[in-house]
């Protein structure tokens, strides 16, 4: 069936209150009506079904599940159980006409009911130019009665007293005037007008104050035309819906008019008709795009971090020489950030890359870790003596390098776990069921006691150390989230819900997953930089000097037959010694820098020192200390005594270089397994067709990413809490994982569709596109019907009114799809 009609009046109405009736009367086993906007649709490029397909998959994703090979909405479709309601033949291109009729003809046969509307102009010249619609019959839209709109008129407009107190109306006098002479050149435009449902609604909410008098609509000879006073009434709905003077009017009509032009100038742009809140992020400049989840992540982890910052405990967890050294860190976590998102994530959730991202996953961080490494060694950094971890004081530069590969790092967990650049609304993996909300409930106890564990020594009046402290600050802070989450039942999710069986099957096949990628990715990386780094050290000490029984300044060189090499100071130097824990090798760090929780296990001495090479390893000799770990000590040594030192370590590639590169790539795996883990457990798309309201889905995706990263954070914590404590001695690498767990927190954050708003906003705003209040500014345009919700989506109250606004303050020009002749059925 082909229903036709002209702009407004009421075929997209028609289309969905018949969708509904066949709703209704459906009986089970028998087709399902289902919209489809053919202004979405490129004929030339998508045969109808593939088309057709692409649509249930993305909008219904249940649908996309596969059943030997085939999408099950592929089946459903080829079985007959799906019937195409095809709405907007009109909105595609001209060109296109003729090649959608074909298309619509091959795909479609006798036994495929399919309802299809469009204009009438659009639909004639398709079957004068092509070919007609086989086998359909043809319906249009009769136009309103005139008695039909005067009633609707003279029933709602603003009653006014008239002569001797009849009741009238504003439109009294140009209703009578129509009347009386229908043939005069001025009523002839009206009463097309008034012909036409939209138009009779548009012109009764412009007349609808006494600020406007209707009567111009006979006397003005702007509107002696239907285009002119068309477009009159178009021009006139906004300002006169946000002009009104009730109290609770918050938006100037102005302001309200111009913002809501540019959206329909960017669904214009697009192409499209729904307006999508999570869809505003492509609309910041793709620079901001990729740098605003780091500068999010990085303003949210300050936020947080900052009481621990502040605390006794900051020093374990936070380690910076001075403030370049931080402001270096930052923009390295930037730049790697940024770069990793643009090359290991792809563009949306719908684009996935398959069998491509591990190739690609190995060939981004081999390469970052190749170039750090050899940029950190240009730089001047300790590389020659082996691979060093956390407790490296080299500067500002190696705080540069180093976060840059902690950016690309935290982006690799967040493309192995299956995040998109560009995020969609998140559900509650719960909802809709009750054993799936119970087990988020209980697993918010957990966390609730497990952070009670860790604080029972404070409230016994026992002083805690750091990682009880942050654990159990942790624990508690996604126990709330957690605990709120569980306590909503939230908007529908796009696939089945899930119980707590479900949501640990999907943990354990992330975890699984995580760990065999990050694993092979890390060694691989790991590798590289022990093989850059090996490479660079046997080049640099190549030219090493001769320094065996010499002296330069203070300081006298000495080598054993064994090999071990030895420099020693004749002058009293002065040395601080920090001890990771009660017993532990300690690390040495020269006068002026700002090691570690230095206050508590730290010692200073002014002692002469002796640096000690054997087997590759680093260490000074302090008079009454046990051996620590020199690395931060090579600046108070001449540079050719560093380089002949080198040597005897460019000797041991295994052990000082290739073995911590591969044990660094097991770091990896070891935090990002449980982390892809998590993330794919939780990570649930939201229904966006069955959505309540815009307003309901943002609200569920924030309540669902704030749980999310809360649990993501708290696990990260947690492994990093048992790597802290299983490598306290082994050269820093508690201090490594220790900065991990905020981040992974807070930059999962910035990757939501919440976050991405927030970001949105901010830019919107500050260029004077949108408002702050946005999603307040959307209701209230959709309350005062300039608006309509579609799901999780707003949309113009009809395209004419989108494509009017979107023109803006052209110049009206007569549009010839307006005078349309009957086209007979057939």
């Amino acid at each position: 069936m082909v229903v036709l009609g002209s702009p407004g009046s009421g075929k997209s109405v028609l289309a969905v209150c018949c969708t509904l009736d066949l709703l209704r009367r459906r009986t089970p086993g028998t087709p399902v009506p289902v919209i489809f906007p053919l202004a979405a649709w490129d004929p030339g490029t998508a045969p109808l079904r593939t088309w057709l397909i692409e649509r249930l998959v993305t909008e219904y994703r249940p649908l996309a599940a596969t059943s030997d090979g085939t999408p099950l909405a592929a089946a459903l479709l080829d079985a007959g159980l799906i019937t195409p309601v095809l709405d907007g033949f009109d909105e595609l291109p001209p060109a296109l006409y003729g090649t959608a009729m074909r298309a619509l003809n091959a795909a479609l046969d006798d036994d495929m009911p399919v309802l299809v509307t469009s204009r009438t102009t659009a639909w004639r010249t398709t079957v004068e130019c092509s070919d007609v619609l086989t086998g359909a019959e043809v319906l249009e839209l009769l136009p309103l009665e005139f008695t039909e709109a005067t009633s609707y008129l003279e029933r709602t407009a603003r009653p006014l007293r008239g002569p001797r107190g009849h009741r009238t109306t504003v439109w009294t006098p140009v209703l009578d005037t129509l009347r009386q002479d229908a043939r005069a050149p001025a009523a002839g435009a009206l009463l097309q007008i008034l012909s036409n449902p939209l138009m009779v609604t548009l012109a009764r909410t412009a007349y609808g104050d006494a600020s406007r008098d209707p009567q111009e609509l006979l006397d003005d000879p702007r509107f002696a035309t239907k285009a002119g006073i068309e477009e009159h009434l178009l021009d006139a709905f906004v300002p006169a819906v946000f002009g009104e003077t009730d109290a609770d009017a918050r938006w100037r009509a102005a302001d309200a008019g111009r913002w809501l032009a540019w959206l329909a100038r960017e669904l214009e742009r697009r192409g499209s008709k729904r307006l999508a809140w999570w869809e505003l992020y492509l609309c910041v400049p793709r620079m901001l795009r990729l740098a605003a989840p780091a500068l999010l992540a990085q303003t949210l982890t300050f936020v947080l971090a900052a009481p621990i910052l502040l605390s006794s405990v900051g020093g374990d967890v936070f380690v910076f020489d001075d403030k370049p050294s931080l402001a270096a860190n930052l923009v390295g976590n930037l730049v790697g950030f940024a770069g990793g998102l643009a090359l290991l994530l792809p563009v949306s959730a719908a684009r996935r890359e398959g069998r491509t991202a591990l190739p690609r996953q190995l060939t981004v961080c081999m390469a970052t870790a190749a170039a750090a490494t050899l940029g950190y060694g240009l730089s001047g950094g300790s590389v020659q003596f082996g691979l060093q971890f956390g407790t490296v004081t080299d500067g500002w530069v190696a705080e540069l390098f180093g976060g840059a590969v902690f950016g690309v790092l935290i982006a690799l967990y967040f493309g192995v776990a299956g995040l998109a650049r560009h995020a969609v609304p998140l559900g509650l993996p719960w909802a809709g069921s009750p054993t799936g909300r119970l087990a988020a409930r209980a697993g918010s106890g957990l966390l609730a006691l497990a952070g009670l564990v860790m604080v029972e020594p404070w409230l016994r009046g026992h002083d805690l150390g750091t990682w009880p402290t942050v654990a159990g600050a942790l624990c508690f802070a996604a126990a709330l989230c957690l605990w709120a989450a569980a306590g909503r039942q939230g908007v529908r999710t796009g696939v089945a819900p899930a119980g707590e069986g479900r949501i640990a099957r999907r943990f354990v096949t992330g975890l699984l997953h995580g760990w065999a990628v990050c694993l092979l990715v890390g060694v691989a990386a790991g590798g590289t930089v022990g093989a850059v780094a090996c490479a660079f050290s046997a080049v640099e000490t190549s030219r090493a000097p001769d320094l065996e029984g010499r002296r330069l300044g203070k300081w006298t060189h000495r080598e054993t037959p064994d090999g071990v090499r030895t420099v020693a100071s004749s002058t009293e130097i002065t040395v601080i010694l920090v001890y990771p824990q009660p017993g532990a090798h300690p690390t040495a760090y020269p006068r002026g820098s700002r090691p570690p929780d230095c206050g508590r296990l730290c010692e200073s001495s002014d002692t002469p020192v002796t640096f000690r090479v054997a087997g590759g390893d680093l260490r000074i000799l302090v008079d009454g200390h046990p051996a620590a770990n020199a690395v931060n000590m090579l600046p108070e040594l001449p540079e050719q005594s560093r380089t002949w030192l080198a040597q005897s370590a460019a000797r041991h590639p295994l052990d000082r270089f290739l073995l911590p590169g591969v044990m660094g790539g097991v770091l990896i795996a070891l935090v990002g397994g449980p982390a892809s883990g998590l993330y794919r457990a939780l990570s649930t798309p939201s229904d966006l067709i069955r959505a309540a309201n815009p307003q309901a889905t943002l609200r569920t995706d924030r309540m669902a990413s704030l749980s999310r990263s809360g649990v993501v954070a708290v696990m990260t914590g947690g492994v990093c809490s048992v790597l802290a404590w299983v490598f306290a001695s082994r050269g820093g690498l508690d201090h490594v994982a220790a900065q991990m767990w905020v981040p992974m927190g807070t930059a999962a954050l910035a990757l939501t569709a919440w976050g991405q708003l927030a970001v949105a906003r901010i830019w919107l705003a500050l260029t004077g596109r949108l408002p702050w209040r946005l999603m307040t500014f959307l209701d209230e345009a959709h309350r005062r019907g300039v608006l309509r919700q579609s799901g999780a989506h707003y949309e113009f109250r009809h395209l004419r009114m989108q494509q009017r606004l979107a023109a803006g303050a052209q110049a009206p020009q007569e549009d010839p799809r307006t005078t349309e002749p009957t086209v007979p059925t057939a």
